[in-house]
């Protein structure tokens, strides 16, 4: 089984220059758990998941470490989440997208997930272009429906 076998071809993507309110409004409202990233000549130039909006309400490691206490204090943390709400993508989103081409075994792909520490990657076809979008979930709900016959 390849990765085009499996894929997604509901590719959802914003530009660098969508706010994250907007970000996580297509998020919630297509009921997915991330979005490809596209430049001004509709190249992919990054990616952004739920994590990553989550990520950007809570204090980074090294404020931790400093300052403890900023986890106990839940209410600046919400407001947080009004002040970073107008941030654009490109600011906040993973440059290093990891994508894979569309004949890659779909076993393979997941083993790329876990080795990268993502959860998601966009599938290219032969002159580079997205054609697709594969989750781990994709994956194995593939291979144990098809085990478990349902």
């Amino acid at each position: 089984m390849k990765a085009k076998d499996i894929m997604s071809k509901k590719i959802v993507t914003v530009k660098t220059d969508t706010i994250l309110l907007e970000v996580a409004k297509i998020i919630f409202e297509k009921d997915i758990s991330g979005v490809l990233v596209l430049g001004e000549n509709d190249e992919l130039v990054g990616i952004i998941c739920e994590k990553d909006i989550y990520q950007m309400m809570y204090p980074k490691y090294e404020d931790y470490i400093k300052n403890p206490e900023v986890f106990l204090n839940l209410e600046s943390m919400e407001k947080k989440a009004d002040e970073i709400s107008l941030i654009y993508a490109e600011k906040f989103m993973r440059k290093d997208v990891v994508t894979i081409p569309q004949d890659v075994p779909a076993l393979k792909a997941g083993a790329i997930m876990l080795s990268k520490n993502v959860n998601r990657l966009p599938v290219i076809d032969e002159k580079n272009k997205i054609i697709g979008i594969i989750s781990r979930r994709d994956i194995y709900k593939k291979i144990f429906k098809n085990k478990l016959h349902i």
